[in-house]
């Protein structure tokens, strides 16, 4: 498993905010519940959450934040994603995987309840009237 992120101040509240993320599971049998996911809200957007999956998952996120307050920011973002399932003859499972790509824009709002992100995107190919509305809350204890 691996993460990590970074933050840059480019100008006077404008960040640059990017991470990268891999998940492997090892061995020579996995059940569907074993897999990793990879899409939506907090992985790949522009996808259905939990869309992919796979016994090996990698996903970047790059964004651009214009900050309102200090909890609250508008934002451009473009996503990355890879996934893996290898062929399981047994089960009759072909090996799948890809690498795709989601984009758009969003806007965080602190609330009451945490921090509300909402964000339009749309997956490499789609037109607008198929892009994904994202929903996320983050409370903070």
């Amino acid at each position: 498993m691996i993460d990590f992120s970074i933050f840059l101040e480019i100008f006077n509240r404008q960040i640059i905010a990017a991470g990268v993320h891999g998940r492997e599971l090892r061995g020579s049998f996995f059940e569907e519940s074993d897999l990793f996911r990879l899409g939506g809200t907090n992985s790949l957007r522009g996808y259905r959450e939990n869309q992919f999956l796979g016994s090996r998952i990698f996903w970047s996120n790059t964004e651009y934040r214009l900050l309102l307050t200090r909890r609250s920011f508008a934002f451009l973002f473009f996503d990355t994603g890879y996934y893996l399932r290898n062929e399981d003859p047994d089960r009759n499972i072909p090996r799948n995987e890809d690498f795709k790509t989601g984009y758009g824009a969003g806007l965080s709002i602190e609330t009451g309840v945490g921090v509300l992100a909402v964000s339009y995107a749309l997956a490499a190919g789609d037109n607008f009237s198929e892009g994904k509305i994202h929903f996320g809350i983050v409370n903070e204890f």
